[in-house]
């Protein structure tokens, strides 16, 4: 796994907390990710423009967001006053280096407010995830302190993806509605997602990616059992003037068998999110090693 390492090695984390206290009392979208992705765009447009652009402009289109933005998984609506919220916003390779203009973005958030009603909040931490810990300030990591790179590769296994927010992963150009992803192409689109952000956003060496690509397992026997579910949600899009689907696959899929080298392949999916829409916080799992 010498190309899958040196990328990794290679691939700046920056993986930030954010707690905030409601001002007054408020109601806001069950799923919250389309308001947190436009809100931090409004707030990172008035700080820095060339910033906004390297966040949110239009780029080439094989070229993949170097951001993820994560509400947290309460749905409630109804908020009271001195109610306490948070949630997660990555940044991935180059754009690791934006890390003071977010800081001072999210500063200036607060005087935008949040949802429709501008709800007032106070901004009370910005904190970094690490691997066993969350460190107060801004501390950036590499995805490689988050892998397991060696597992043995004969080791009967039992790996399980909980999606904890809706994963839009598409099949022959279909989204997946009612049927879970085998392991093969679950490795497929971490591979595809993994090389496309490290094209446009770490380190773009055409020969290490495609020394990735052929580092892709080749699994043995294995099984696979899944509890999933399509959940629908859409999102009104500002730009269209439209509802647009925001669905897709909640549950969880467990896979048993020769499967020990797909383990790093998921830690990767697990920290930068698979499908579509990540930037609103779709496609995030948690592994269950």
């Amino acid at each position: 796994m010498q190309a899958l390492t040196l990328l990794a090695q290679q691939c700046d984390l920056l993986k930030l907390r954010i707690y905030i206290q409601f001002k007054q009392s408020t109601v806001l979208p069950a799923f919250k990710g389309s308001m947190l992705h436009g809100w931090l765009g409004h707030a990172v447009k008035h700080i820095d423009e060339r910033a906004f652009f390297a966040l949110y402009g239009e780029h080439d289109n094989q070229q993949p967001k170097p951001y993820i933005i994560c509400p947290n998984e309460d749905h409630k609506t109804h908020w009271q006053a001195k109610e306490v919220y948070y949630f997660d916003i990555v940044l991935i390779g180059q754009i690791t280096q934006l890390a003071p203009t977010v800081f001072k973005a999210l500063e200036y958030g607060q005087k935008l407010g949040f949802g429709s009603q501008k709800t007032p909040f106070s901004l009370i931490s910005v904190s970094s995830l690490l691997p066993g810990k969350i460190k107060a300030g801004i501390h950036i990591t590499s995805l490689l302190d988050w892998l397991t790179i060696s597992p043995d590769a004969f080791e009967q296994r039992e790996l399980a993806v909980n999606f904890i927010t809706p994963v839009r992963l598409k099949f022959h150009g279909k989204i997946l509605q009612n049927q879970a992803p085998n392991l093969p192409l679950l490795l497929k689109q971490i591979s595809r997602r993994f090389s496309q952000l490290c094209q446009f956003w770490v380190c773009d060496e055409p020969e290490l990616l495609r020394a990735l690509y052929q580092e892709l397992p080749v699994l043995g026997e294995h099984e696979q059992s899944d509890h999933i579910y399509f959940e629908n949600w859409e999102r009104f899009s500002l730009k269209e003037q439209r509802q647009l689907p925001f669905g897709g696959l909640k549950g969880q899929v467990s896979y048993y068998g020769e499967i020990a080298q797909a383990l790093p392949w998921l830690q990767i999916g697990e920290q930068l999110s698979i499908g579509g829409k990540t930037t609103f916080g779709l496609g995030k799992y948690q592994l269950i090693e």
